[in-house]
């Protein structure tokens, strides 16, 4: 697993997630960390709009190499464009699950997917930030998601690797669907969408001072605690968390 630079609950709600976590949603090589907490301005409860600032986060890592995964160790597989994903285990430690990526150009270590008892990961193709990626998403413990976005565009293929639940989703209609990745039973939600040819985000807790933000992925909308005690729901226009009346 690469190291770690940088949806949830809400009345007993998850949206678009199906395991809460108590760690912010963070992201490798992350210069603004997303772990942060909000910030401690106030916030007047007339408020009705914020402007949402994106500074670069995220940026995509080549994949390493591997020897082939030998047959004995492998547990499940499964076909994705030319591709096929791998989970495994290693003799060293059985208590771990791990991923491999398996090209025409060889096998490419995805790092730990899960552990022994957990069967929450998933892989599928996602269409997002403008190009088509392989998701393959899963947990490393009890409270730590994670969820990765491979491009198989490139040789070596590159991963974008997210510490969170993550949606696909147009959240401000623009035609180009943005990741939302949730975590926290204090709900954290943020935004990462693609900007001059580079990836961004905005932690949108940070952006309200709220407490609980949460993603509504049916109808488009943010539900946040931003006056302690009560839910205020959001939806983005024009580059702003509106408020719905």
């Amino acid at each position: 697993m690469k190291k770690k630079v940088a949806a949830l609950i809400l009345l007993g709600v998850v949206t678009g997630c199906s395991t809460p976590s108590s760690d912010a949603p963070s992201a490798t090589n992350s210069t603004t960390s997303a772990t942060e907490q909000p910030a401690a301005n106030v916030v007047a409860p007339e408020t009705k709009q914020f402007q949402l600032k994106y500074t670069t986060s995220l940026t995509a890592e080549p994949l390493t190499k591997i020897n082939a995964v030998e047959q004995s160790k492998q547990l499940k597989s499964q076909a994705v464009d030319e591709s096929t994903v791998l989970t495994y285990k290693k003799n060293d430690n059985v208590e771990k699950i791990y991923a491999a990526l398996q090209s025409k150009d060889g096998t490419y270590d995805m790092g730990q997917i899960g552990y022994e008892g957990a069967s929450d990961f998933s892989t599928s193709t996602v269409d997002v930030l403008g190009q088509s990626y392989v998701k393959v998403t899963g947990s490393v413990g009890a409270n730590a998601p994670i969820s990765n976005y491979m491009s198989l565009s490139t040789s070596p293929p590159t991963v974008l690797h997210i510490e969170a639940h993550t949606v696909e989703a147009d959240v401000d209609q623009d035609g180009i669907k943005e990741i939302v990745a949730t975590v926290g039973t204090a709900a954290e939600t943020s935004i990462y969408k693609m900007e001059n040819d580079s990836l961004v985000s905005v932690n949108l807790n940070e952006v309200m001072n709220a407490a609980v933000v949460m993603y509504d992925q049916e109808t488009n909308i943010f539900k946040a605690e931003v006056v302690k005690g009560e839910v205020s729901q959001w939806k983005i226009e024009d580059n702003q968390l509106v408020l719905i009346p």
